[in-house]
């Protein structure tokens, strides 16, 4: 076994695996980037805690011979590929590990298999996105694990080119002073890729943890009708059960809007005009909800999209916000347009005449920080439910009844 590692780079080191297999792929030449495991090599759980807390992905090779009930919840933040063996049904491959390992898998982890139709049955089964996919060649463990190993190389240096375009537009755009309204690239804030893919899993579990509780607490009717605004690439659509939910996004990038409809070409995703107006029909969604997302616009463009959103949402329907908010003394760094927490909610209180009940205030931290800088609002629209000011809540300044934090 390859020695614990202990670079703390953007990349990190791969964690291979290999289980039953580690002396077929012992000849492959991997770089010394790659940890390999064989099965003795993880145990005893202490050593395999060690481990996953060095490595920023785990390729599973082998995932049935993998001690899953040792892993412990925080050690589920490091991003898997998991190596599906050929041959592989759906049955089996759920009854085996649907419970313990597919349940569990989000936007930030992989398949591989050189089964498409395979991929495509548990895709729907688990409402995976298409960029989960690992597309690999072979029988021979060698071939699977070869295959991985080049498309985590790419799919590393394109993050890294991507990051490193991003931070080049928002420098530019602040060189100019450029307004949002007349250049879009300065709109969208650079994606946290500093901490690599595990930091981005590992933030993704905080947001949630909060989120996926008010989303799932609103569900009901079948179909149920959801928009998502600044939808991005559409990660936000795995939490809901997609045979169940007509997914609905929006976001002011062509770019992103592209990728969503690629992850999930089932659902539906439209891009915005520079007038920020959602193209649909009022009281047309159970839910609406947005995910930092607002801090990224100036006022006037915040009131328009809260507006906006309010005027979908059906009544007894709910729109929730989960948002970064800046302290005075950060503000510079945290966000273009500083946003804080009684700013939304004088917005709030004008976009819903004042006529929104608060459900669900929580704060929120991030990890590896210190304060807690995120939030989430959760309105209801009145409908089935006795209509109740929403401005007597601000009064209380009830932010911060609940906080979360990372750890």
């Amino acid at each position: 076994m390859a020695d614990v590692p202990t670079r703390t780079d953007a990349r990190g080191h791969l964690t291979v695996y290999a289980g039953r297999f580690v002396d077929q792929i012992a000849d492959v030449g991997l770089s010394e980037d790659y940890s390999v495991l064989g099965e003795r090599d993880i145990l005893p759980r202490r050593k395999l805690t060690t481990i996953l807390d060095h490595a920023s992905t785990l390729v599973l090779l082998d995932a049935f011979s993998f001690p899953f009930g040792d892993i412990d919840d925080g050690s589920w933040e490091v991003p898997m590929v998991v190596v599906l063996p050929s041959g592989s049904d759906v049955e089996s491959m759920t009854a085996d590990l649907g419970k313990i390992l597919f349940e569990r898998l989000g936007f930030f982890d992989r398949i591989a298999s050189p089964d498409y139709a395979l991929w495509k049955s548990l895709c729907h089964r688990y409402s995976w996105a298409e960029c989960q996919y690992f597309s690999v060649t072979g029988t021979w463990p060698g071939e699977a694990i070869s295959g991985v190993c080049a498309l985590l190389d790419a799919e590393f240096t394109a993050a890294n080119n991507l990051n490193n375009d991003q931070h080049e537009a928002v420098h530019r755009c602040e060189e100019h002073d450029h307004e949002p309204a007349t250049s879009t690239s300065c709109w969208a804030a650079p994606p946290r890729v500093h901490g690599g893919l595990r930091f981005n899993k590992a933030l993704h579990a905080v947001q949630a943890a909060v989120l996926e509780p008010q989303l799932a607490a609103v569900q009901g009717k079948v179909p149920f009708d959801v928009l998502e605004v600044g939808v991005g690439a559409g990660r936000w659509a795995s939490s809901f059960d997609l045979t169940k939910t007509r997914f609905v996004g929006a976001d002011i990038s062509e770019d992103t809007v592209g990728a969503a409809r690629a992850n999930f070409p089932d659902q539906h995703f439209d891009l915005l005009g520079s007038d920020l107006l959602l193209p649909y029909n009022d009281e047309s969604f159970d839910l609406v909800f947005s995910v930092t997302f607002m801090h990224n616009h100036p006022t006037p463009a915040r009131r328009t999209l809260l507006s906006e959103m309010w005027r979908v949402t059906r009544p007894g329907g709910r729109l929730v916000l989960l948002e970064d908010f800046a302290v005075e003394e950060q503000s510079s760094r945290m966000s273009r347009f500083p946003l804080s927490v009684l700013g939304l909610l004088d917005l709030l209180i004008d976009a819903t005449a004042e006529q929104a009940m608060l459900e669900y205030v929580e704060s929120l931290r991030y990890p590896h920080e210190d304060m807690f800088r995120s939030g989430l609002i959760s309105l209801s629209k009145p409908g089935t439910l006795e209509s109740q000011r929403f401005s007597a809540v601000r009064e209380e300044q009830c932010y911060g009844r609940k906080d979360r934090s990372a750890d």
